[in-house]
């Protein structure tokens, strides 16, 4: 099973979602504040909506109650974000996948803590794959192991270490491929890699990995 979570990033970010909702896999979906209108104007149908609500207007409110089955309101103090508190409730479902919009463009501040909140070791410790999707990017994150990734759209494959530095890292099927190296933040040595075969891999031993594919 597939989560699909919306936050309440900038719309033009966003990829179809009618589209997405479509497909035939099994997936359910959860709005996490303005995200939770942005399904609801859209017609599809949430299992969930988290959030204070705080940048909607009541008759918004309304539009979201038709499309959620709970709506789960928070207070505007509180110390997680919309959207953690949405990602917290789909780890408890034990999905397959997990897949957020809208987290990513318009503020900053809010883009990065997005990210850093999969890249924290609480949730990497999650057996689920987890990944920040837009138009443009998708972006993971990952542990010491060995991982394969197939040939797709977003082209572009960017590493960036989130830890101090990634060592061991080896890729395989990469126009750029690297042996047993050191990768270190703040240096971008391993940027816009793209795979020359159909399928690549990539491996390393210590540190956290943060993954970005993307297309122009």
């Amino acid at each position: 099973m597939n989560i699909r979570i919306v936050a309440g990033g900038p719309e033009e970010g966003l990829p179809d979602l009618k589209a997405i909702a479509a497909m035939e896999d099994r997936q359910l979906w959860c709005g996490a504040d303005r995200g939770a209108l942005v399904l609801a104007e859209r017609g599809i149908e949430m299992e969930a909506a988290f959030g204070d609500f705080d940048s909607v207007t009541e008759e918004e409110m309304d539009t979201i109650r038709q499309f959620a089955k709970e709506v789960y309101p928070y207070p505007a103090k509180k110390d997680e974000s919309d959207l953690e508190l949405a990602v917290e409730w789909a780890y408890g479902l034990n999905p397959d996948k997990i897949t957020i919009y809208g987290a990513t463009g318009g503020r900053m501040d809010h883009a990065m803590a997005n990210m850093m909140l999969l890249a924290s070791e609480e949730h990497l410790k999650q057996p689920v794959k987890t990944e920040l999707v837009d138009n443009q990017n998708e972006i993971s994150f990952y542990e010491p192991g060995v991982y394969t990734i197939h040939e797709q759209e977003k082209r572009y494959v960017s590493f960036l270490p989130i830890s101090k530095e990634i060592s061991g890292m080896t890729l395989t099927g990469f126009l750029y491929p690297l042996t047993n190296d050191t990768l270190i933040r703040g240096r971008t040595r391993s940027i816009s890699n793209q795979l020359n075969s159909p399928t690549g891999t990539f491996s390393f031993t210590s540190g956290i990995l943060m993954m970005i594919r993307s297309t122009d």
